[in-house]
Parts: C-alpha cells; structure tokens; sequence
C-alpha cells in the first residue's frame, strides 16, 4: 500500500479504527479576548471577550456518554440557561503525541462554518492549557451505531430514509468546500425526533477549490475509499464520501461493511480486487445504488445529481427531506431530556469529571479557539 496506516484499535463496544497519515511531504494536513470578527482560513471566526469566554464550571457535568480517541464526552447543564449540551473533552497532549493537532483546530472552524439541520451545531467552544473543550447539540436518541447493532441489520425503507438525511448534509458540506471523511454509524446521532445530525469533524479538510485532490491517509477502514489509500498518488475529492456512504448503506443493510475483516491488509485487497456482493435479499434499486455508490474509480463513481434522481429515491420529496418532513423509521422513546436509555453503559457509569491531567504538560494557546454562539456580532 507504499503509506503506513496509522490505526487506533477498536473495542468491542463501539469505538473505531481510525487512519489518519499525511500522503506525501506535498501535502498540508488538514487544516480570545476582545470581541471582534476576524478572517481565518478564509472562514469567519467570532472571538469574544472576557466577560462572554466560556469556561468548564459554567457547566454542570452530568453524566459520561462516550470516549474517544482523544478524550470524552459529557452531557452538561448550562448553569445560565439550563440547557443540555454535550461537551467533547479533547487532551492536547494527545493530539500532540499523535500529530492531529492541525486537524482539531480545522474541526473547530468548521463546526463554527457550518449550520445546517442535520449537522450538529456548536455552541461554545473555549480551552485550558491543557485541554480543548466544544459544547455542541445533545442528541437524545444516542449513535445510529446503538440502533443498528440492537437490530443487526434495517430494512430497505429504513436505510433509504437515513440515506436522505445523511446526503443532504453531504451535499451541504460539500458545497461548503468541506470533505467530510469519516462518515460512519458512530458520528451519526438521531435526536428526540429520531432526525439525524453528524458529529465529528477531526479528519474532515477545507479546501480552496473542489476540483483539487486531497492526499491525506484519513478515515476508518471500513468505510474508507479505495483512493483515499491507494498507490497512484492521484488523491482524492468529495467522491470519497459517497463511497463511505455506499459502505454504511451496505453495512445497513446486511449488519457489516463490504468485505470487513479483522485483517486490514486483506479487507483492502478484497476491496480492490473483488466485486462487492450483491445479496438476494436487495432491490434491483438498492443493488444499483450500492454499485454505483461503491464503484472503486471515482471517476465513474455515481455524482449527487445522479444519487438524488436514481430510482432507489423515486418516491422520496428532496424538499420535504430538507425541511425535516419525512416520518423517522426510529423514534426513540424518551421520559425526559436526560432518559440515557440509548446510550452505552460502559460509559454512564463513568463518573462525570473533567479529569485531572500532569501539569507538567502546558501547552500554548490554540489561536482562534474560543467561541460563544450567545455573542452576537456583525461579520
């Protein structure tokens, strides 16, 4: 495969492999005081002052629903509105010791960039020398991951409907200029209403112009584009997500990924050399949309002109899907905003703390981090 693939192992709970190299020495990885609205990345970042920064005690830390990677998750109470949040708890020393720092900072201007119903927001967002702390949308409804695994596998209907949701917010994304790059069941949450949102923008890129590849190594390998890897050092673009999708419709589907195997090494030469199986069970609808969807040359990969009119969509109302119209397969029954039914245990019987570290590692300022959504000013 010519590049080392950097992989992060994955439990049995629900954590995933995650890739993340440069290609080539070529090329870029991914990439508070006074109030004020600066350019940065071409993007606009609102900075806000002293008395508007946010910090971790104005929050109330409730409970620990999940763990990644690079820290965890916290579902919070802020004290001011009394709103329930989650808060990401990312450690700069780990994102230090493994080279991702230029991607979180990029994660933090996309999740300010992008608004969008079916892309989780961010709120605020605000640091320590040694931590990185994003408050962002609390979905209820928990991972689509928590669902598919407690049904093994859904039913046509079902995947064509989180197809929608989760194309819609490509598109966006796309239109944005953002690659998204990590589409999977664990960054896809349903809220109370059972709709979706993404989360997890850590390998997702920026880019100046769309027609220009990307050559970073990153994703999680079952769900990761035969490009995305591949020798040719020809790169990649925003086809790549269709592909993943293709990889999570099939999983949907039939209760794993094309070709998924314990063995890296074999799950991508399978990927390569053999042709995805089309199960009996499919539609000649589905069975097209998958092998369009799943076509290892981006080139002749399916476009989202062609994804929104293939005839697995046919009865579906593309406006009506934007506005958040259609009937969710899934809704999840709810006592109250803080019912965690849906969500692993392993996790909520951690205790709730913003975890002490060394305070031997101090790190810089990250610049352009803080973020507060209630500070209005004029762009």
């Amino acid at each position: 495969m010519g590049q080392c693939l950097n992989c992060f192992k994955k439990n049995q709970d629900c954590q995933q492999d995650v890739v993340s190299q440069q290609a080539n020495t070529n090329s870029k990885p991914l990439n508070e005081h006074q109030t004020e609205t600066i350019t940065f990345y071409k993007q606009s970042i609102v900075l806000t002052n002293d008395s508007h920064k946010p910090i971790v005690t104005d929050f109330k830390l409730l409970k620990t629903i999940g763990r990644g990677n690079f820290g965890k998750v916290l579902l919070v109470r802020k004290r001011s509105n009394g709103k329930v949040y989650a808060m990401k708890i990312v450690n700069k020393y780990d994102l230090q010791v493994k080279k991702q720092v230029e991607y979180a900072k990029t994660e933090r201007i996309i999740l300010e960039k992008i608004d969008h119903p079916f892309i989780s927001k961010l709120h605020y967002a605000f640091q320590t020398q040694q931590k990185l702390y994003y408050v962002i949308d609390f979905c209820a409804g928990g991972e689509l991951f928590f669902h598919l695994r407690r049904a093994y596998k859904f039913k046509e209907n079902q995947v064509q409907f989180y197809a929608v949701e989760i194309i819609i917010a490509l598109e966006y994304l796309h239109d944005s200029k953002i690659l998204y790059r990590d589409l999977k069941p664990e960054n896809i949450l349903l809220c109370s209403d059972g709709h979706i949102k993404l989360i997890d923008f850590g390998l997702s890129k920026i880019i100046s112009n769309r027609d220009k590849p990307s050559f970073s190594i990153v994703g999680t390998p079952e769900y990761l584009a035969p490009e995305v890897y591949s020798d040719d050092k020809l790169g990649h673009d925003e086809s790549c997500d269709w592909w993943s999708l293709g990889a999570l419709m099939y999983e949907m589907l039939t209760g794993a990924a094309p070709f998924y195997s314990q063995d890296r090494t074999l799950m991508f030469r399978n990927r390569t050399e053999k042709q995805t199986e089309m199960k009996p069970w499919f539609s000649e609808a589905c069975s097209s949309l998958l092998t369009g969807l799943l076509n290892n040359n981006p080139k002749q990969r399916i476009n989202i002109q062609q994804i929104k009119k293939h005839p697995f969509f046919s009865d579906i109302d593309w406006n009506q899907a934007q506005n958040r119209q259609l009937v969710p397969p899934i809704i999840p029954e709810l006592n109250d905003e803080l019912d965690l039914r849906y969500f692993n245990k392993m996790f909520l019987d951690e205790p709730p703390i913003d975890s002490p570290v060394n305070k031997k590692e101090q790190f810089d300022n990250y610049d352009y981090f803080t973020y507060n959504s209630e500070v209005l000013t004029e762009s």
